[in-house]
Formats: structure tokens, sequence, C-alpha cells
């Protein structure tokens, strides 16, 4: 079996996206040979065994201009032949137009959230609406609805035309399913996953009083979490060095005494070894959240909102500390910064549960039998 993976990058370290890439080309790779096309890689671990074609993209004005119909990329040049594989799984919508084999080479969907939920609140952050014509009230008002209609309508064709979605949890699956019933059996769960092995665990010596918050942070929830650590979090926890981890946070998020900012970490490991408490402070989004799955891996006591935790079996008082009001969030960091006991009893049972639950490698049977039910047109067992 032959399968080819279109992503922007595979990097596990970049951030959720990447992450959720690698821990598939992985699963992969045990039963198929594997080729990952990415459009704009970084270096970063790769699988051995698998091949990675760089295929870079560039977008024409003309082209970007047609998104005001779709919001998606809808033109791309033509790729050079190669081997036809047998099964395409495209990462992102905006790549869609890259799988070039025709309709004989069944297309796999992966919906790392479910787009026309998350586009109301993420829509405005694109390029377009940053630059000053788009930042104007009264196009926001007149194209903003009309966009979003359109960027639903063109991920719903999508999604019909695929052989199989992926989706991350239930709550998605149900999402999909209430808009689009006749696809039920073709809606996969694959729930987010990470390598344990590339976390050795906690090493309580290198402990400090750091609270971690990795993201990325043109992802519009992970700014409302870095305003809302800046302003909710670190007045209340003095004690407490709040460091924000990823490329660009918003600047009005800096310049408190015990709030920095790390910048891109290369390689997560010695960010999170050092770090004494991960948090998740997020109140919007869909999928899952691989950042807490990153901090549960890392053995680390995590602090999260529900909706970071959501489609995860994550119990509260368990593997983790769910906390939604401001002030008991903040409260549940200083009891831990207190107590090293109740940080070390939450971070092994929280890597105890990635180890069973959400390592790469429980999932690779699931994946094995969806991949033959598309080549032999069975539907989807029990989602």
């Amino acid at each position: 079996m032959k399968v080819e993976v279109v992503t922007f990058d595979a990097d596990p370290d970049r951030g959720g996206f990447g992450a959720r890439v690698h821990s598939l080309v992985l699963m992969f790779s045990q039963f198929a040979d594997v080729r990952v096309v990415e459009t704009d890689p970084v270096p970063s671990p790769k699988v051995p065994g698998v091949e990675y074609e760089h295929l870079p993209l560039r977008e024409p004005p003309l082209s970007r201009l047609r998104r005001v119909r779709t919001y998606y990329r809808t033109r791309f040049p033509k790729r050079r032949p190669t081997d036809r594989p047998d099964i395409v799984v495209v990462e992102s919508l905006d790549l869609l137009g890259l799988h070039q084999y025709g309709e004989t080479v069944p297309l796999v969907i992966d919906e790392h959230n479910v787009y026309w939920e998350l586009l109301p609140y993420e829509m405005v952050n694109s390029p377009f609406f940053m630059s000053r014509l788009g930042r104007n009230g009264a196009i926001r008002r007149w194209l903003v609805p009309r966009l979003l209609a359109r960027a639903k309508g063109f991920e719903i064709a999508a999604l019909r035309r695929a052989s199989r979605i992926i989706v991350t949890s239930g709550p998605d699956r149900d999402t999909v399913l209430a808009e689009l019933p006749e696809l039920r059996d073709r809606v996969h769960i694959l729930p987010s996953c990470v390598d344990l092995g590339r976390f050795p665990g906690p090493s309580p010596s290198e402990e400090s009083n750091d609270v971690v918050f990795i993201g990325t942070y043109n992802y519009v929830p992970n700014r409302e979490a870095a305003l809302f650590v800046s302003r909710d979090l670190a007045p209340k926890v003095p004690e407490a060095r709040f460091v924000l981890v990823g490329r660009d946070p918003p600047p009005e998020a800096l310049g408190g005494p015990n709030v920095v900012a790390n910048g891109y970490a290369p390689a997560l490991g010695p960010v999170l070894q050092r770090a004494a408490i991960c948090i998740a402070p997020l109140f919007r989004g869909s999928g899952t959240r691989l950042k807490v799955l990153t901090y549960l891996a890392a053995g680390k006591a995590v602090v999260a909102t529900r909706k970071a935790c959501e489609g995860l079996d994550v119990r509260d008082g368990v593997h983790a500390l769910l906390r939604d009001d401001p002030v008991e969030f903040a409260g549940a960091i200083r009891d831990l910064l207190a107590d090293p006991g109740r940080r070390r009893e939450l971070g092994a049972a929280g890597r105890t549960l990635v180890e069973s639950r959400y390592d790469w490698r429980a999932y690779v049977r699931s994946l094995e039998d969806m991949s033959h039910s598309i080549l032999s047109g069975e539907p989807v067992r029990g989602g």
C-alpha cells in the first residue's frame, strides 16, 4: 500500500498541527510505503523509511483574489508526474488541490478542526483582514458573513467528496454528522496522539517555579490564552514565572514582572523538563489540544480549562486540574507550586493516560483497518 500525505509541515515541535501529522505518518509507516509532501517544511525529526518531498507553493495575486469566493485556495500549479499512491491524505482544506490523481485515488481529509465552527472568530486573523483595507468595519460587516457561508460550503463539498474523513474526537464527529448525516459510514475518529518515546518523563531536580504555556500565537484561542495569562493569572500568582513558548506572542501580553516570552523552541524537551506546571487556559476552538497531551506525556502537572481537554479522557483531580474560573485557575497553580508531591502524582497519572490512550502506537491497527476498508470499498466499522 502506498500512502501520500499532503501537509504544510510535519514538525512535532512546531505546534499541534505538525505534531498530529507526525504521529499520523508514524502510524502509516508501520504498514504502508509513505510519501510526505510538505509545502512549508522546517528542519524537524523525520520518520525513518518515509520519503519527504518539498513542494513550495507561491500564491499569485489572482489566486488570492479568488479566495473571496471560497476562502480556501482553489488554484494550484500542476505537479510533476510521480508514482501514483493508493490513498492521498490531505491535512488542510487549503491544500486540497494538490490531490491531482483524479477520482481513482481515494481522498482522505484529516479534519484537525471542524473549520466552520472555528472560522467565525479565526477568519478575521487571516492576512486580508489584518490589512488596512480588511480592518475597515464596514467591509468586515459585509464580507465576513458571506465569506463564512462560502467557506462552509467549500468544506462541506470537500467532505462529501472524500472517501473518509478523519476527526479527532466524538464531539467533532457529532458536529459533522449533524450537518451531513449521510456521511456516517465515512467519518472515522482518530484521536490526536503523541510519540511518548520523545518525552523521557519528569526530572524533578530541574524543576523551577516556571508555569509554561505553549502555543502558536497566530491562532486566536492561543492569543486569547496569552492575554488571560498576563491579565488574570500572573497578578494573582506573583511567585510564579509564566513562560509563553512560541512565535509572536501578543505584545500586550508581555511586560509584566513575571511574564516572559521564550520564542519558538526547536525542541520542547528542555522547556518542559524545567517547568513546574504546564497550563492550557483555552476557552474556544475545536479538535483536540495536542499541547495538553504533550504536557501529560512529559509527566507534568497540568492546569487547564475544560474546553482545552474536550475530547480527551482527562479526569479532573486525577490526570489534571480542570478550572474555568480565573480565580480558581490561579488558585490551582498556587496550590501546585506549594506541593511538589501533588505535582508528581498528577504528572505520573497523566503520563500513564497518554501511554494507554494517546501514544500513536495505540492506533496503528485502527488506521490500518480504515485504510484497507477504503481500498476494499467497505464502510467504517464502529466509527
